[in-house]
C-alpha cells in the first residue's frame, strides 16, 4: 500500500520508482503513473510545466487551461515514456518536483494564486486496493487528503 511521508516540511508523493506510462487525454493535463502492482496514479495539471533536462530549462506554458492551451505540447515530452520516477515532491509552497531516473526533472507552481496539480492515487476510473491518497498544490500551501 502507498503512503505519504514527509521529508521536514515537504512531502513525498508515493510514486518514487514508478513509470510513465501515459498522457491523459480527457480533460486537463495529465500525466499517469504506474507500479510494478499495476497500480496507477494521476497528475493533473493546471498551470504551467517547467521542464529542466540535457537541453537546458523551458517553460511549457501550454499546459495551462484556458488561452493559449494546446495538448500537443506534452507530445515533446514523448521520450519520457517509460521512464521511472527517481523522486516526487510536493514542497510544502505547493510546488511539484518530479525528477526521473535519467536526470530529466519536471516542475509546475501556481502563477495564478489558485491550484496548479493534482495527484490521486489510485487513478479515477481504475480498481485497486489502494487507499485514496489525493494531493492538490495551492498557492503557497498543499491541501492533502488521504
Amino acid at each position: 500500500m502507498k503512503t505519504l511521508s514527509y521529508c521536514g516540511r515537504d512531502l513525498l508523493l508515493p510514486i518514487a520508482g514508478d513509470m510513465l506510462v501515459a498522457f491523459q487525454q480527457t480533460g486537463l493535463t495529465g500525466l499517469i503513473f504506474e507500479d510494478q502492482d499495476s497500480v496507477r496514479s494521476l497528475i493533473q495539471l493546471e498551470d504551467e510545466l517547467r521542464v529542466t533536462d540535457a537541453n537546458g530549462s523551458r517553460t511549457q506554458r501550454g499546459t495551462k487551461p484556458g488561452t493559449g492551451f494546446w495538448r500537443a505540447d506534452l507530445e515533446r515530452l514523448d521520450y519520457l515514456l517509460g521512464c521511472r520516477l527517481k523522486a516526487a515532491v510536493a514542497r510544502h509552497d505547493g510546488c511539484l518536483s518530479l525528477e526521473f531516473e535519467t536526470g530529466e526533472r519536471l516542475e509546475v507552481e501556481s502563477t495564478t494564486g489558485y491550484e496548479a496539480w493534482h495527484f490521486q492515487c489510485p487513478a479515477p476510473n481504475t480498481t485497486s486496493r489502494q487507499s485514496l491518497i489525493s494531493v492538490h498544490g495551492d498557492h503557497g500551501s498543499l491541501i492533502v487528503f488521504s
